[in-house]
């Protein structure tokens, strides 16, 4: 299992430096070393948070994803041969809710066994700038799975913020942002376990607020978002926006500026399509157009990209050294590759 979880994290990895313009990670020195860990981060970009997280935390976590996505045998099993272990949401149905006890018992354990666990305690995903309130107890369950099989086990929490660009547009880049960890045990209560409950919360949401750009009223949230933007603020920056969002006052309605496009990105941007012809043909005839999340769109975007990149390679390279030669084939595979690193890397 190893060399082939392996070989499927590099291809990840690969494909997350080919998609986004900036990959940024702060804060990996934070991570604790051989401590169960909680790792609890807010949920803006459906599966694109998970694997951002997978790939540049620097530890091997099992996390939880919606139900929904393991309906079908093939994907399911490669789901769980990735560490991605089902939740069952009110929206599956009240019956199903049944089976959550036991991938909490089975969290549990895994802490126990000295194990991370990568959950969203926000309980679902939002392209909205801001944690959402109130968390969601399911983390809290399995902590206490673990600490009543062991009451003296030293639990780290350890919060992530993810910071998107444009988190549903390409390309995009992205941040992430390791806070300090601390101790479950600092917090338990084995005598008012609802009160513990409370306070884990509490805590989480106020670290998450501090990782993640968070505008904290619904009602004045596009007055703030104008505001931010007209001042062209770098959303991977989260302690520099929040700092920047203080000063704002979110009453006033913000009219925002028309943003300008230079004639030579639109000239690059109608060659990137020229040559990747097939492939965006087929995400905006086919794809796109089906009824998705808006945050489920970047997942899909590369999950296609994964599969159809490689294989549109090899389909240019065969056509071209079948009928120009092994010499010109190589030359159009390594130049089309360059090109598509460029048109990311410079954006």
């Amino acid at each position: 299992m190893k060399v082939g979880y392996n070989i499927v994290k590099l291809w990840l990895r690969i494909g997350l430096f080919l998609y986004y313009t900036k990959m940024k990670v702060v804060g990996r020195e934070n991570i604790p070393k051989n401590k169960p860990i909680m790792l609890l981060a807010n949920h803006q970009n459906a599966l694109m948070d998970p694997l951002m997280i997978a790939m540049n935390c620097g530890v091997k976590p099992y996390f939880l994803a919606r139900s929904d996505l393991f309906k079908n045998p093939l994907v399911s099993k490669f789901l769980h041969y990735l560490q991605m272990m089902p939740i069952y949401r009110f929206r599956d149905g009240i019956d199903i809710l049944k089976n959550n006890p036991a991938i909490f018992n089975k969290c549990g354990d895994l802490l126990v066994q000295g194990e991370t666990i990568m959950l969203f305690p926000e309980g679902n995903h939002g392209i909205l700038r801001r944690v959402r309130w109130p968390m969601r107890k399911g983390f809290v369950r399995m902590i206490f799975s673990a600490l009543e099989k062991e009451p003296d086990l030293d639990i780290r929490i350890l919060p992530v913020g993810l910071n998107y660009l444009e988190a549903e547009g390409f390309p995009d880049s992205v941040s992430m942002h390791i806070g300090k960890d601390f101790a479950v045990q600092d917090y338990y209560d084995p005598n008012d376990l609802t009160a513990f409950e409370t306070k884990l919360k509490d805590e989480i949401y106020h670290r998450l607020k501090a990782l993640t750009t968070h505008i904290p009223d619904e009602e004045t949230y596009e007055n703030v978002l104008a505001a931010l933007n007209n001042q062209k603020v770098d959303y991977l920056k989260p302690n520099v926006v929040n700092g920047i969002i203080e000063g704002i006052d979110p009453n006033v309605a913000t009219t925002p500026n028309k943003s300008e496009t230079r004639w030579s990105s639109y000239l690059i941007k109608i060659i990137f399509t020229i040559v990747n012809l097939p492939v965006i043909f087929l995400w905006n005839k086919k794809v796109k157009s089906i009824g998705m999340d808006i945050e489920f769109r970047t997942t899909l975007r590369f999950m296609l990209s994964l599969l159809l990149f490689p294989a549109y390679y090899l389909l240019l390279y065969l056509v071209f050294r079948y009928t120009l030669g092994q010499e010109v084939a190589l030359t159009v595979f390594v130049a089309h590759i360059l090109f598509n690193l460029i048109y990311v890397k410079l954006r």
